[in-house]
């Protein structure tokens, strides 16, 4: 098994002008990923549109990544989806794809399972998977908050080794921690990676690596080197890109800003939409304003 550590963009799905998946556009994401050093991939997650793709979209997406990447890094595979026994068949399909884990979000979109509803729930993920298996808690999206009874209760459970946290709350970060030398947790929350770390997180998986990977990588790469100097500096450059990505759709201001480092990746799946132009025009303005084209 691959060891689960490091910086890992949760990547883009490119659509063409057809509006389907750009599997050439997909290979050129990923190789720019790959020459930047991220450790690894994480595919259809949020970012990624999942949830708004065809089961037989996502396993060509991933299988896609997976041929790209051809073992030069961790491909982490998110399978959570709007009915239940499809997140079953991506999870089966993810581990015997050759994928190195597989992350799920909670069955929460209108409905609001309970404990035992999630334990039974990743429970399943875990018989169908033959990899690891990543808890996600994103509560600001599901309405889910992760306790630590309940994270404890899970990593009993054979083959859950952790969580995807993107709560940002790094007090519960390093509460989840304690419960075990082995256990994985990425911070998802791009403008707080570095408090993560030190918190005990064993890498970051985000939205914002997209377009600014080497940031990440250099700033896990300090981290390393316990120079926290160029660490603190470096997410503070992070936070400055971030700010400006925010000011417009995050989506729609990652794709657009993808399109202008020369990789065209589309537009959103609805209900997600491009920017505007005034917002495209506001994007530029802002990314200017802090040189993010100047690093490029």
């Amino acid at each position: 098994m691959k060891k689960l550590e490091g910086i890992m963009p949760a990547v883009i799905t490119p659509f063409g002008k057809d509006g389907k998946f750009d599997p050439a556009a997909m290979r050129r994401i990923v190789s720019h990923q790959l020459a930047a050093g991220v450790d690894g991939l994480y595919v259809c997650g949020g970012t990624g549109e999942g949830l708004l793709m065809t089961r037989e979209e996502r396993q060509e997406a991933l299988e896609t990544v997976l041929d790209e990447v051809n073992g030069r890094a961790v491909v982490i595979a998110h399978v959570g989806a709007f009915q239940v026994p499809e997140t079953m068949l991506l999870a089966r399909h993810a581990s015997q794809a050759g994928a190195d884990a597989i992350a799920a979000l909670p069955p929460a979109y209108f409905y609001q399972p309970d404990d035992v509803t999630l334990l039974r729930y990743y429970t399943a993920i875990a018989g169908e998977s033959e990899v690891p298996v990543l808890i996600y808690n994103i509560p600001q999206r599901t309405g889910i908050t992760m306790t630590e009874d309940l994270f404890e209760r899970f990593l009993r459970v054979d083959n859950i080794v952790g969580m995807k946290d993107s709560s940002g709350d790094i007090v519960s970060l390093g509460r989840f921690m304690t419960q075990g030398e082995d256990v994985v947790i990425f911070t998802g929350y791009d403008s707080v990676l570095l408090s993560g770390l030190l918190a005990g997180a064993c890498g970051g998986i985000g939205a914002s690596y997209n377009i600014m990977p080497q940031l990440f990588v250099r700033l896990w790469d300090a981290f390393q080197a316990k120079d926290m100097d160029v660490a603190a500096s470096t997410q503070l450059r992070i936070i400055e890109i971030v700010r400006a990505i925010l000011a417009e759709d995050l989506l729609g201001s990652i794709k657009q800003t993808l399109s202008w480092m020369g990789l065209e990746c589309g537009e959103p799946r609805t209900p997600n939409r491009s920017l505007t132009q005034d917002e495209t025009g506001g994007l530029r303005k802002s990314l200017e304003a802090v040189g993010f084209f100047e690093q490029m």
